[in-house]
């Protein structure tokens, strides 16, 4: 229960970072209506985009289907996205759709992959992906157990964790 918790934790971040990093270089119709919760508007303007190789869409398009937000929630097309994004090399698709595999959400549960995806995005400096591989090594499911490699990818994650003070509420801000 407590890893539902965390990759829950986790996920939601990887949207509210999708969120701000669209929110800063695409504010249009698409974003405009997803700030409204107008979901169904949102995920028919991100789908058609997605659908011509517009990389913030295809990740919109995946965080809808994972949340169920304007579509029906269905993990394989959240995965069938992030998947796309992973392949062009792109760290918050590689990220999403390891913890997809960490999860088993929309594909078959598989450590091993999860620490692939994780260990691609977290060389680019994705900091959530060096954190869970962190925790692989540390538990070594999906690589060897190795507690060197999972304090130098718990360094690396603290190093690049982006400042989520702005919000926290200020009870929960240190």
């Amino acid at each position: 229960m407590k890893l539902a918790r965390i990759i829950f934790a986790l996920i939601l971040s990887l949207a509210l970072c999708a969120v701000r990093t669209v929110a800063l270089a695409d504010p249009d119709e698409a974003f405009t209506a997803y700030q409204k919760s107008d979901y169904a508007t949102a995920f028919k303007l991100y789908h058609e985009r997605a659908l011509k190789g517009d990389v913030t869409a295809q990740g919109m398009v995946g965080t809808l289907y994972a949340y169920g937000r304007g579509v029906k929630q269905d993990d394989t097309q959240a995965a069938f996205w992030f998947q796309k994004l992973a392949e062009q090399g792109i760290a918050k698709g590689q990220f999403a759709l390891g913890e997809m595999y960490l999860a088993g959400r929309g594909v078959h549960q598989d450590y091993a992959k999860a620490a692939e995806l994780f260990r691609k995005a977290a060389e680019q400096g994705e900091p959530f992906s060096a954190f869970w591989l962190s925790m692989l090594y540390g538990q070594g499911q999906g690589v060897p157990k190795d507690p060197q490699q999972a304090a130098y990818w718990k360094k690396k994650s603290d190093e690049n964790m982006p400042d989520f003070s702005d919000i926290l509420l200020p009870q929960q801000q240190k």
